[in-house]
């Protein structure tokens, strides 16, 4: 046989383990298994931490949105449904609801919702002053845009309702600041109607257009009543003036019914029965003043 005759045995590739047995045995195990053989334990211990961690951290999120769940739900419990009516109105809210939305769930986001109903329930009352104040900080500090939007609605229109013109413009001009929001058109109505009541028509108009130009999709510019198209009508209606009563009419100068003037007509007397020309009557069977009397035949 010649010895360049080779079988399949010797022409057989190695497979991978043989040449990683071939590596060892040359240069020895690789740098990633001499570091596992060495820090194995520590890497099993932190495999567990974070594992650990990773749970802790999923049940603290899933604890989070149930408290927050829970406090949303506690939000729709403040609304009294047996006094329905304005958010501002006495009674509108469960004071019990109220308190316990404040007390259990003063970390999560409806707790600012929360002080903005209790400052609404308090406007109209004997807390007036301190719930107006209450607001303000609300509008001024509030991290959600709609919440700080709405407190300085309920602002504007105390002012209003107090016949406080000048303070009502300030805090409608501060609505419109603050930018878009669902009160938007509202506080450019408000502004028309104390520009028109101060006798600015001019200054009204502007307010009026900014509204319908600005908030295409409010219900006070889109809606079916056409209120700020009314308004923009009505500006060039003059109010109408008191005229004066016309005077008394002089029955001594041409009255058909009077006209001789005042003077009373002469009161004639009833007539005298004028005599009976053939003389008195006879008398009449049971007439005459001594008794009945028979006329004689």
């Amino acid at each position: 046989m010649d010895d360049k005759t080779k079988n399949d045995d010797d022409i057989r590739p190695l497979s991978p383990e043989e040449i990683k047995a071939i590596g060892e045995i040359e240069i020895g195990p690789s740098k990633h298994e001499l570091f596992l053989n060495a820090h194995y334990k520590k890497l099993l211990w932190c495999g567990i931490a974070l594992s650990l961690g990773a749970g802790s951290v999923s049940a603290w999120f899933s604890y989070r949105n149930d408290h927050r769940a829970a406090a949303s739900a506690q939000v729709i419990n403040v609304f009294n449904t047996s006094a329905p009516g304005s958010a501002a109105a006495p009674g509108a809210y469960s004071k019990d609801a109220l308190q316990a939305l404040q007390q259990n769930y003063s970390d999560t986001p409806s707790a600012a919702t929360g002080k903005l109903l209790a400052a609404l329930s308090d406007l109209q009352g004997d807390k007036a002053e301190a719930a107006l104040a209450a607001l303000q900080q609300i509008a001024d500090s509030a991290e959600s845009p709609l919440i700080a939007a709405r407190a300085q609605v309920a602002v504007a229109n105390y002012y209003m309702n107090n016949s406080k013109d000048k303070e009502a413009s300030a805090a409608w001009q501060k609505l419109v600041q603050m930018g878009d929001s669902p009160y938007l058109a509202l506080a450019y109505l408000s502004l028309g109607d104390l520009a028109s009541a101060a006798g600015d028509k001019k200054a009204a108009r502007t307010y009026y257009e900014s509204a319908r130009s600005k908030c295409e999709t409010s219900s006070l510019v889109a809606g079916s009543d056409k209120v700020v198209e009314m308004r923009l009508l009505l500006l060039d209606v003059d109010a109408p003036k008191p005229v004066a009563p016309a005077p008394k009419a002089d029955s001594k100068a041409g009255d058909p019914l009077a006209p001789f003037g005042d003077a009373a007509e002469a009161e004639t007397s009833p007539a005298a029965p004028a005599a009976d020309p053939f003389g008195p009557a006879p008398a009449q069977p049971g007439e005459g003043p001594l008794g009945p009397v028979t006329p004689a035949l």
